[in-house]
């Protein structure tokens, strides 16, 4: 055997294992497990019983527990408080008897510790009023008034949202501390929720009423959201901010704007941006789940308010994405996302036989716990999650897809990590122009055909082991670039067998030049983003390619310099677009 037949054999053998481990790794299996609306309906019910079955007579809930030492926590935070008289309310929207009363004496002790000025008011248990209190106060009592149609406290909500605008700056920005000594809004303070709480608040409140200007406000804090927020406050990395998935839902309802395009453009990406990055959370958790999800996802496991805040804000995205065309694509995805993670909720709750087994089951069923503790916030997220899953679940079946990426970048990515300048050098060195020729076309044909054959199992492949269109991506991406990496790295080599026979002189070429371990990945992924048809072209130019450069007996001679940085262009093509890929299935919803 050949020196460079060795190092070309034993080159196949690393790509070949790297290959699998990228799709153990990249590739991992998901687990979404199903969802009817008794089931959904039922874990909503439990968790807004634990809320109101632990509500202290004063109006406070039970703000932590330790099942395991059966301890109760003095702690108790405002913001949550208000936090979760919002999902009570959302929760007797939905018919679940008692919430709304729950919710009611939450809203008694709020009232008493309202601190007045004149023409707006703030809730707090400090000489500091956090904007958060108020905007999920405010969001709360809206959703009071369109589950009861009272309009008993409508003046107080107004007093509540203007001192959200009060502290909003022209920027957007919403400064997220008020005291109460100084009587001032504390300068540059911000808050990386309170913005999108009091951006969804003041949304809420154009619905109540339009005339007031509260959408204008609202407005001007979604395009500070939308374009510098994370820049202007330092946000590393992107937030995956759910609330403003409430927001947006808010404002694409907005009557006064455009029909069927309500969202600005800037928006519309960062529906895109947060789908994004609360989708790959999502999967990862899912793929956590999966058969071998602990060995390559670790063991991390959500608290129940982890569950929540990925299930609300896809939900929130999914209803913005309903009311704008430019979403289309983006809609069923969301819709998928936000299933999955509200079905690893339900099967993450504690249930009564399980409960049982604790000194206080009362505190117990129908709760999540992360490390034997639960919050009153992990039911709080977790139950509105579950609520809003419940019109996209109505809504279901979806037609399944995912936004895939550019044809034009899988073309090149094809066509560089195949890479027929290289595949050229190896061609053998002697014989007519006809027969090299020949040989060239021969055996870009037999590589294409079998990397063809493979990439029509796309569909196959990823429903067997149960992963995702951008899970693959994500593995064909890795080992594109690894491959790439390789060949910008070496240096072609010529030591091939001579013009002696069909076979000795195609089997270079065909087989593992032109079927390389990661074009094996790469036409599972491009299959399932854009169909046979466009990996049949990108194989083709491969081979048009090839067989051009093998007229050109480019075998003859691997030191031309022209031709040797051809090849490394192309490589370089092959990893940038690999990069690409790979991004795009990180981010991918």
């Amino acid at each position: 055997m050949s020196v460079a037949v060795r190092s070309v054999a034993g080159l196949l053998g690393v790509t070949l294992g790297a290959g699998v481990l990228m799709f153990g790794v990249g590739a991992t299996p998901e687990r979404c497990p199903d969802l009817t609306p008794a089931t959904l309906q039922a874990s909503a019910t439990s968790a807004a019983d634990w809320i109101i079955d632990n509500q202290q007579p004063d109006g406070t809930w039970l703000y932590e527990y330790d099942r395991v030492r059966d301890h109760e926590s003095d702690d108790y935070n405002i913001v949550r408080h208000a936090g979760v008289m919002s999902s009570l309310y959302q929760a007797g929207a939905r018919g679940i008897d008692g919430a709304i009363d729950s919710a009611d004496r939450g809203l008694a002790w709020a009232l008493e510790h309202v601190v007045e000025r004149e023409d707006w008011a703030g809730v707090t248990t400090t000489t500091t009023i956090q904007a958060g209190t108020n905007a999920l106060l405010l969001a709360a009592l809206v959703e009071r008034r369109l589950a009861t149609g009272e309009e008993t406290y409508d003046v107080f909500m107004g007093d509540l949202a203007r001192f959200l605008e009060r502290q909003v700056e022209p920027s957007g920005a919403l400064l997220a501390y008020y005291d109460l000594g100084p009587e001032q809004a504390r300068p540059d303070t911000y808050s990386i929720y309170y913005t999108g709480e009091a951006y969804w608040a003041l949304g809420r409140m154009h619905r109540v009423d339009p005339t007031a200007g509260w959408g204008a406000t609202a407005d001007r804090m979604g395009e500070y959201m939308a374009t510098v927020r994370d820049d202007v406050e330092d946000i590393w990395p992107p937030l995956a901010d759910h609330w403003s998935g409430y927001g947006l839902a808010e404002t694409a309802a907005f009557p006064d704007r455009p029909v069927g395009e309500p969202l600005t453009d800037e928006e519309v990406e960062f529906v895109r941006r947060q789908g994004g990055l609360i989708g790959q959370r999502v999967r990862s958790i899912s793929q956590r789940y999966g058969p071998w999800g602990v060995m390559v996802r670790g063991t991390f496991t959500p608290r129940g308010g982890g569950y929540g805040v990925f299930g609300e804000g896809l939900a929130g995205l999914w209803q913005a994405a309903q009311l704008d065309d430019r979403l289309v694509d983006e809609r069923a995805p969301l819709g998928e996302r936000a299933l999955c993670i509200s079905g690893l909720a339900v099967a993450a709750q504690v249930d009564r036989e399980e409960a049982d087994q604790y000194a206080d089951p009362g505190k117990v069923e129908g709760a999540w716990f992360i490390d034997d503790v639960t919050r009153m916030d992990d039911q709080q997220h977790a139950l509105s999650a579950l609520l809003l899953a419940m019109p996209i679940l109505e809504a279901a079946p979806f037609d399944t897809g995912h936004p895939a990426p550019a044809a034009w970048l899988w073309i090149l990515v094809v066509l560089g990590t195949i890479n027929p300048v290289r595949a050229a050098f190896s061609m053998p060195r002697n014989g007519t122009l006809g027969r090299r020729t020949s040989l060239g076309l021969l055996g870009g044909l037999l590589g294409s055909a079998v990397l063809f054959t493979v990439g029509l199992a796309s569909g196959w492949v990823i429903d067997l082991v149960g992963t995702s269109e951008p899970a693959m991506r994500l593995a064909a991406g890795s080992l594109c670039l690894l491959s790439a990496g390789v060949d910008i790295a070496r240096r072609p080599t010529t030591d091939e067998p001579a013009l002696g026979g069909l076979r000795a002189a195609i089997m270079p070429v065909a087989l593992p030049l032109f079927v390389r371990p990661a074009m094996l990945l790469a036409g599972f992924s491009v299959v399932a983003d854009h169909g046979p048809g466009l990996y049949a072209i990108a194989l083709a130019a491969s081979v048009v390619l090839l067989t051009a450069l093998s007229a050109l007996e480019v075998g003859a001679d691997p030191e031309r310099p022209f031709l040797v940085w051809i090849g490394r262009v192309l490589s370089f093509v092959a990893a940038a677009g690999a990069v690409l890929l790979i991004a795009d299935a990180v981010f991918d919803i």
